[in-house]
């Protein structure tokens, strides 16, 4: 990578949204730590009801990170861009305003379905319009892979966020989840650099810079949560990812992608042990056998003693040859 480049990722990708990230949900959680703190009563001397905390944020943070990756990639910003390729902060913005939705207002659950397919749908149009009639295979093709990816990705974050909820109220561990997610971005970023996507391997970095800084926050008020919001923003933003890879490098990667898309899988698996330590262990472990795996696919083949590699080929025609050679003297 550019010594150049990589500063400016390290700045605009890192530094500034994870600060910037760490300021305001510090703040933010603080006073809703202070408000919920209070003991006033109503004049039926009941508690008062609190709220769940300014999850509504985190989605847009997020955004922030995405957006500031791609401008230390491209040195700036367009309305609007012509090429799908400098779309990715656009389709991020569209799945964060659905997603910060969703923190605000508490929506019945098939109105939050609705809500995340509807959005990941827009990105996924954001980001392929301009193939329909070559990678896509006509305006047909589109529309059929778009409510694939859309349905698929919407079940995914439904499940996973259901299974969020279902564990802060167990036992509160938003920085739990915060840390699964840069593992899953972290280790999804190896696999689309090997596919020849390196734009689309720098965008998690920004992403990475803000969950860091909400894995801090969480680890402070332990009742930070991505549920409502967070997960339809992280579920949203790995599905462009993984379609940028697949659009604008082809279909020879698609059985990396398959398997790094599985990493979602990990959010879905229920941890019934009360040992913080042993939940963070079973998911790193489980990441990084995923991720392996998709690195294999990849590099596996260009082994010379990988079944089919041509150089492998070429070797046992050399050996068979050599055996003829010995066979004939012996006559």
């Amino acid at each position: 990578m550019d010594a150049q480049l990589q500063q400016r990722l390290m700045l605009y990708a890192g530094l500034i949204p994870g600060a910037i990230s760490f300021t305001l949900l510090l703040a933010a959680w603080y006073l809703h730590a202070l408000r919920d703190s209070r003991t006033d009563l109503d004049d039926d001397d009941t508690p008062r009801t609190t709220s769940q905390g300014p999850r509504w944020l985190l989605p847009m943070l997020i955004a922030v990170g995405v957006a500031g990756a791609e401008y230390a990639q491209n040195d700036t910003f367009l309305l609007w861009p012509d090429d799908n390729t400098y779309r990715y902060t656009h389709a991020a913005l569209l799945i964060a305003l659905a997603a910060t939705a969703e923190g605000l207002v508490r929506f019945p659950l098939f109105v939050a379905v609705a809500l995340r397919l509807f959005a990941y749908a827009g990105a996924f149009l954001m980001l392929t319009e301009g193939y329909a009639d070559t990678v896509m295979g006509g305006s047909a093709n589109l529309i059929a892979y778009t409510l694939f990816a859309a349905i698929a990705a919407t079940l995914v974050a439904t499940a996973a966020d259901q299974n969020a909820q279902l564990n802060q109220h167990q036992r509160p561990l938003g920085w739990l989840d915060a840390i699964t997610w840069c593992l899953i971005l972290a280790a999804t970023m190896p696999v689309l650099l090997a596919n020849h996507f390196a734009l689309g391997a720098m965008y998690p970095a920004g992403a990475i810079s803000v969950l860091v800084a909400a894995t801090l926050v969480g680890l402070i008020f332990r009742h930070l949560s991505l549920a409502r919001g967070s997960i339809t923003m992280l579920v949203g933003f790995f599905m462009t990812m993984l379609i940028g890879s697949l659009v604008q490098t082809g279909a020879d990667n698609l059985p990396s992608i398959l398997l790094a898309a599985t990493l979602l899988l990990v959010t879905l698996i229920p941890t019934r042990t009360e040992s913080r330590t042993k939940r963070l262990l079973t998911r790193v472990v489980l990441i990084a056998l995923i991720a392996g795996a998709a690195m294999t696919t990849i590099h596996a083949p260009n082994l010379s003693f990988w079944p089919g590699n041509d150089a492998s080929d070429q070797q046992s025609a050399d050996d068979d040859a050599i055996e003829d050679f010995y066979n004939n003297l012996e006559y």
